[in-house]
């Protein structure tokens, strides 16, 4: 039997608006695992971030953290890990400190940012979506000095996540960063960027994790809501946006299924054993010899 992989976003996919992952979610989770599916939470937060029921209860297989800089095996033991040079991280923030930003370096799974910023006022001052303060204030490490934190660990920079108070500096700082030609961009928020080395992405995490794996890119299954999920629906067989999902991300999808508030991984694996004839069959999958899966789809 081939082996298959689903990979699913968090925000805005498996996390519902009320900033949970349903137990009907979980429970779906467990399930593909158990029947030898390959699950694979794919974010643009870093490892720590991932919502404590994943990390506890680890209804996955493996994990792409930091938009593909960092691949994990689900006891957090590292698979693979892409970093910037010192030069390139130096070059990204002498153009950020240009702008009034918040600043986040990705470091070794934990967000570092200025302790200043780490109040409602500065969250809310840099227009940090009301669902992700939580995790900033659950998780991120401050410091007093940042510049001089960040000069002395851009060598272990997996990632830059960048909230901007103005709407247009960060337009600005977009079109500036785009001519370094060691990075790329993306963003999953109104008021952030997030800035990667070249060819790191969801997408590259994820091809990286099949070749490793051995699953053939027909068999792998995406689902997301965010510009940040385009790279992830190209490096996939069949790419599913919730309903919830940005225009930009409907149209490069194969399906659009429900929405983040309704179990979405649940309907993603229903929709898999439809698809591929697959029924529980303890502890491995197999091919359905009776009549057709029923499934709502």
């Amino acid at each position: 039997m081939e082996k298959i992989l689903i990979a699913t976003d968090l925000d805005g996919t498996l996390i519902g608006d009320d900033e949970k992952v349903s137990e009907k979610n979980l429970e779906a989770m467990r399930k593909a695992v158990d029947m030898g599916i390959y699950v694979v939470p794919t974010t643009g937060r870093s490892y720590y971030e991932m919502p404590e029921v994943l990390r506890s209860v680890k209804p996955y297989t493996h994990c792409i953290c930091s938009d593909g800089a960092v691949l994990f095996h689900k006891d957090g033991d590292k698979i693979a890990q892409e970093l910037f040079s010192r030069e390139t991280a130096q070059s990204i923030y002498e153009i950020l400190s240009d702008y009034d930003t918040m600043t986040e370096l990705y470091i070794d799974g934990v967000p570092v940012t200025d302790v200043k910023y780490l109040t409602d006022e500065g969250l809310e001052y840099f227009r940090v979506e009301e669902n992700y303060k939580s995790v900033i204030r659950d998780t991120h490490r401050g410091v007093a000095d940042s510049p001089l934190f960040f000069k002395d660990n851009f060598h272990r920079v997996e990632m830059f996540n960048v909230f901007f108070h103005d709407y247009d500096e960060r337009e600005e700082a977009f079109k500036r960063l785009g001519e370094i030609e060691e990075i790329e961009t993306t963003t999953s928020m109104r008021s952030n960027i997030e800035i990667l080395r070249k060819s790191v992405n969801k997408g590259t995490g994820l091809t990286a994790l099949c070749r490793i794996l051995g699953v053939k890119k027909e068999n792998v299954y995406v689902m997301g809501d965010s510009r940040n999920d385009i790279s992830m629906f190209k490096a996939a067989g069949t790419g599913c946006s919730v309903k919830n999902a940005c225009l930009e991300l409907k149209a490069a999808a194969d399906r659009i299924i429900c929405s983040n508030n309704e179990n979405a991984f649940d309907f993603i694996l229903k929709l898999v054993m439809k698809e591929r004839r697959l029924v529980p069959a303890m502890g491995a999958y197999r091919a359905y010899a009776g009549s057709s899966v029923t499934a709502h789809i």
